[in-house]
């Protein structure tokens, strides 16, 4: 109990160390935060949902990829629509580690507003491309090839649809 307690203080410590103009600071609380890390998942992500320092939501995406938690895969998936492009594209390298684990919330995204966001569209392209999969290769092509055109095609919201399908037919 004790332990738990003073975990959150020095998450908390950390988290506010993020919000330091010192990058030399920031990074060393981004490391003690990785080292923290699985209890500085939900920190990072809500820091992630809701700061408006492009700096701590860099630092919240690194730490997040160091720690690897799938439970951070949704959060980062909305990122790749952050109005700091340098936080979008940290995030779509860190979900291409994420592999098959992180297609589902992905695919979802693509298909509620994919075709309305270009940044969705160049992060998700970004993570797709050079992944293969035993069964989902053809989709994968689709979605590559679709996702890399600078016009949206038509054939995006099916091949993702029948990944997600195929994903629940054979987990």
């Amino acid at each position: 109990m004790i332990k738990d307690i003073r975990a959150g203080k020095n998450i908390k410590m950390l988290m506010d160390t993020l919000k330091s103009e010192n990058g030399a600071n920031r990074q060393k609380a981004r490391k003690s935060l990785v080292a923290l890390g699985k209890p500085a998942v939900s920190s990072l992500t809500r820091a992630l949902r809701n700061s408006k320092l492009d700096q701590v939501r860099r630092e919240a995406v690194q730490a997040l990829g160091a720690i690897g938690d799938p439970r951070a895969i949704p959060p980062l998936v909305s990122v790749l629509e952050d109005s700091d492009p340098d936080v979008a594209w940290l995030a779509a390298d860190v979900l291409r580690k994420f592999k098959k684990e992180a297609w589902p919330p992905l695919l979802r995204a693509l298909l509620k507003s994919g075709s309305e966001s270009v940044s969705l569209r160049q992060g998700a392209h970004h993570i797709f491309r050079n992944q293969r999969e035993n069964g989902f290769d053809d989709l994968l092509a689709i979605l590559v090839e679709d996702l890399g055109s600078s016009i949206v095609q038509e054939s995006t919201p099916v091949a993702a649809y029948d990944m997600l399908r195929r994903m629940k037919e054979n987990p």
